[in-house]
């Protein structure tokens, strides 16, 4: 009996092995999605309208004087930023500059959040709390971000894709949304995931229970994280190593707390040291929500569409009230509550009234996160200047805070600057090349294995159509987005600390980022010569005046102001070399804070 309650126990625990690009099987569970059409009768007017209102509420309470609304140059890169994670080209920012049209500001913000670039750079932010960067090209969490993107830009509810999150089985090639059940190549512990899922989905950490109840929250209990994690126990996530590529999928399999439960019910009729086990792990066979709900059902194989359930459900205040605090998190750079995902007792919003208001639109229009982004986007909080009175904390929201870009961000930037012809070489060097280069491997390693008349190497089953549908879902990223994520994944590997934890706070320098990039990219972007960005201003623009515009407006999304003109001007007439101090105004104006930071 002993041994088969440890059998049992390991196979509900199971911990897998690697997860890179290969992986393959079954089908996910299906989830109905909702409607995301609005069902209010309340206007995203009406909700920037109460933005305004509750933050205006507290800059009269405490007696704050808020920054002045910021310039059109302001509002320009940083809006840029913070919908695609990118800034405007020069065409782009000259047509919105030059416009004299009252409403372009929110007209920018809808067009903005309608393009394809909106749902990756949200993708960006959420995808990285479920599956960390690293530095693997072909990696299933660039198609876990695709997935996700792809989601947010149909306008799939947040609550629509948490469900398939957490309801996730099957195979990679057909179900990226499993990939945060796996991490560092193998399978996810049931204990470690719930923790994973209740932080990132929730905003609540559970984890802190598993070994002791939680030292700020005395209804988070040791017993509370069992019921949690019970929910999970029937879940697997595995990897096939005999098959290439690699068979990577998550199943359902009752029978580890179906042993568990059979034995209790013969408890008195186990020994000791039996029931020394069944004491141990009954916790985790006996599904609870936080809200102390029990489930009652003793089928594992539906506990898990239980916990999907109650965590996306109308009457789960705080999973939706999470998804308020982040996407305001995303905009402003802090939540309402911080740390953003730590609800506890002790760790009271900002503005309170805000939060739920936010929180109950989220509920009332589908959890669509763009309606809810384009009304905080569209606030007075948002569009003030980075000069904040010194008088006001971070959290009155009383002016725009200057912050370092992501790493997706800033590298997104960088690329910018490469004209067409350049971007499109480097992405089929780094993206189309190796994938084809992947399936080529993968059919001459078959034929080896086929002409080897050692039997011993008769070791792989080789499965080449799922090798050509990963080869075709990794082409369809986009290719920018796809070297962006890359190139961060490499920067995060190079920035580990001693227990190769990935850097947090991201203060790449340019000399960083050409470390983490490619040879092409670095002669690109560097020098006078042909096809580099000076070459080409130099050759779309005829006047000194129009070439230092479109440096500016280039680099920083801005003209030179008078002063810096003026300097620039006297400048490029002591210079020797007009060339030469050309390449130098560029590095300087890409190692600005300007440059590197959201402001």
């Amino acid at each position: 009996m002993r041994k088969a309650l440890c059998a049992g126990l390991l196979l509900a625990a199971c911990t897998c092995i690697g997860l890179a690009l290969l992986g393959t099987q079954p089908g996910a569970q299906d989830v109905a999605k909702p409607d995301t059409s609005t069902t209010t009768g309340k206007s995203e007017a009406d909700l920037t309208g109460v933005i305004n209102d509750e933050i205006s509420k507290v800059w009269k309470r405490d007696k704050i004087r808020p920054a002045d609304r910021c310039t059109d140059e302001e509002f320009l890169r940083r809006v840029y930023l913070d919908t695609v994670g990118m800034p405007p080209t020069v065409e782009e920012a000259v047509e919105f500059l030059d416009s004299t049209d009252k409403n372009k500001r929110d007209k920018l913000i809808d067009a903005l959040i309608d393009d394809p670039r909106f749902g990756r750079h949200m993708a960006d932010q959420w995808a990285v709390l479920l599956a960390a960067r690293n530095a693997q090209g072909l990696s299933g969490q660039h198609l876990f971000a695709n997935w996700m993107a792809e989601e947010i830009n149909n306008g799939t509810g947040m609550q629509t894709i948490f469900r398939e999150i957490v309801l996730a089985e099957g195979e990679l090639v057909d179900q990226p949304q499993i990939v945060p059940w796996f991490t560092d190549g193998a399978g996810v512990p049931f204990t470690d995931m719930i923790g994973k899922l209740s932080k990132n989905l929730t905003g609540v950490q559970i984890q802190c229970a598993e070994c002791h109840d939680h030292p700020y929250d005395e209804n988070l209990t040791q017993k509370s994280f069992q019921g949690m994690a019970a929910f999970l126990t029937a879940t697997q996530p595995l990897i096939d190593n005999n098959l290439r590529p690699q068979r990577i999928y998550i199943r359902t399999n009752a029978d580890g707390p179906n042993k568990i439960l059979k034995a209790a019910e013969m408890y008195d009729k186990l020994k000791p040291e039996q029931k020394a086990q069944v004491d141990q792990y009954i916790d985790y066979v006996k599904p609870v929500t936080l809200d102390g709900d029990v489930i009652s059902t003793r089928d594992p194989t539906v506990w898990r569409s239980k916990l999907a359930a109650w965590l996306t459900s109308d009457d789960n205040v705080q999973t939706r009230r999470y998804v308020a605090n982040r996407m305001w998190a995303i905009a402003f750079g802090s939540g309402l509550v911080n740390p953003v995902d730590d609800f506890t007792p002790l760790n009271e919003p900002s503005h309170p009234e805000l939060l739920d208001a936010l929180a109950n639109d989220l509920l009332e229009n589908g959890w669509d996160v763009r309606r809810l982004y384009r009304a905080i986007l569209k606030s007075e909080a948002w569009q003030l200047s980075g000069a904040a009175p010194r008088k006001a904390e971070r959290w009155h929201f009383a002016g725009y805070p200057v912050r370092p870009l992501t790493p997706e961000q800033f590298l997104s930037t960088l690329l910018g600057l490469l004209d067409k012809p350049q971007l499109d070489k480097l992405i089929d060097d780094s993206l189309i090349k190796p994938l084809d280069k992947a399936v080529e491997d993968l059919k001459a390693a078959e034929e080896a294995q086929k002409q080897s008349k050692d039997k011993k190497m008769q070791y792989y089953r080789y499965d080449i159509p799922t090798m050509n549908r990963y080869r075709d879902q990794f082409g369809a990223i986009d290719g920018r987005w796809y070297i962006s994520r890359w190139a961060a994944g490499r920067y995060a590997s190079l920035s580990m600390d001693d227990e190769m934890n990935s850097g947090e706070n991201f203060t790449m320098s340019i000399n960083q980022a050409l470390a983490v990039m490619n040879g092409q990219f670095t002669n690109a972007l560097s020098g006078s010569g042909k096809d580099s960005l000076l070459e080409r201003i130099g050759n779309s623009f005829k006047t000194y005046d129009e070439r230092v515009d479109a440096l500016y407006l280039t680099v920083l999304s801005r003209r030179p102001t008078k002063a810096e003109s003026t300097k620039l001007k006297k400048y490029f007439e002591d210079a020797e070399v007009p060339t030469t101090a050309a390449e130098d105004l560029l590095y300087a104006l890409l190692m600005t804070t300007e440059f590197a930071t959201n402001h």
